[in-house]
């Protein structure tokens, strides 16, 4: 009867968790706090002030807009479907930063490529002004317009020093 025991016990302390198991509910969403909105809205543009992120913009619409946003949150979006409820509402111009395709592409690659240009300008420049050019002859050629006598008479004088 003593080696039964262990298994037995362990049998009735499994069947007592299992029912004691009950179904998970969905929770309700609850109110999103307003470090949550601000994290939406720092990522979008407000629709009057040139600029501004909604989330420093304290105009009247950007009041509105942050209620959207709280209220969205509130339903459950995620902040990534409340971005996209408002792109599709007001076009790709309210995001904060332009998404790396398309259009917004070209704004991300166009700093890119004016850094690339300035630094191979500078690798020219650089270059060119690092050649040093080397005198051909130090020998005076007659042909040249300068005045042989004086010439020769600045030899001359630097023989006798």
């Amino acid at each position: 009867m003593k080696k039964y025991v262990f298994p037995l016990m362990f049998i009735i302390v499994a069947a007592i968790f299992a029912l004691q198991a009950t179904p998970t509910v969905a929770q309700e969403p609850t109110e999103p706090t307003m470090d949550q909105v601000n994290t939406v809205a720092k990522n979008l543009n407000c629709p009057t002030c040139k600029g501004l992120n909604l989330e420093d913009c304290r105009t009247q619409t950007c009041n509105q807009w942050r209620d959207q946003i709280k209220d969205l949150l509130a339903q459950g979006y995620t902040e990534q479907e409340v971005l996209d409820w408002f792109v599709a509402r007001f076009g790709v111009e309210v995001l904060q930063e332009p998404p790396p395709k398309g259009n917004g592409l070209f704004a991300w690659l166009l700093p890119l490529f004016g850094f690339a240009v300035g630094v191979g300008w500078l690798v020219f420049l650089l270059r060119k002004w690092s050649v040093h050019k080397t005198p051909e002859s130090s020998a005076i050629d007659p042909e040249d317009n300068i005045d042989v006598e004086y010439l020769e008479k600045i030899e001359q004088d630097l023989k006798e020093f």
